[in-house]
């Protein structure tokens, strides 16, 4: 059985190695695939709960929860999307300042990723009273990024 761990755990090295190496040489068009991939799903879970916040939808705390977890776990996949020379080869929104000025683009990807893990903890009261202004910081902080680096 000890083997068998060591061999396990020897293949789970060598497949991230790899992986990561792989990741370093990906094809732009793949990375803006990747990414677009994320950040819809980010955008379907926000959907779903701000029509929730806004009424339009009935408040269901075990469904706002899951979204709520969903995007927080989404908010840290997307940057790993961006690539140096990723700003071509599919079609993108991306602006050019995502790679001109990185380390502002960095800190609002940063701004949501501080922000979701305190959608979560109100999102576990069951309370909508106290979700909606942290959800509305959660939505600030994708505006923000919007703003300066997505093309309309």
């Amino acid at each position: 059985m000890q083997r068998f761990t060591k061999t396990a755990l020897a293949a789970t090295l060598a497949c991230a190695l790899i992986g990561g190496a792989a990741a370093q040489q990906v094809k732009p068009d793949r990375a803006i695939k990747y990414r677009q991939g994320i950040l819809q799903a980010q955008g379907w879970n926000t959907e779903i709960m701000a029509a929730m916040v806004k009424g339009e939808r009935p408040y269901d705390k075990d469904e706002f929860l899951r979204h709520a977890v969903y995007l927080e776990e989404l908010s840290h996949m997307a940057w790993d999307g961006f690539p140096a020379g990723s700003d071509q080869g599919a079609p993108t929104k991306a602006k050019p300042e995502i790679w001109t000025d990185n380390a502002k683009f960095k800190q609002a990807a940063l701004n949501l990723q501080n922000e979701t893990p305190k959608l979560v903890t109100a999102a576990k009261t069951g309370d909508i009273n106290q979700i909606k202004p942290v959800f509305s910081d959660v939505g600030k902080a994708c505006k923000g990024c919007h703003d300066d680096f997505r093309a309309k």
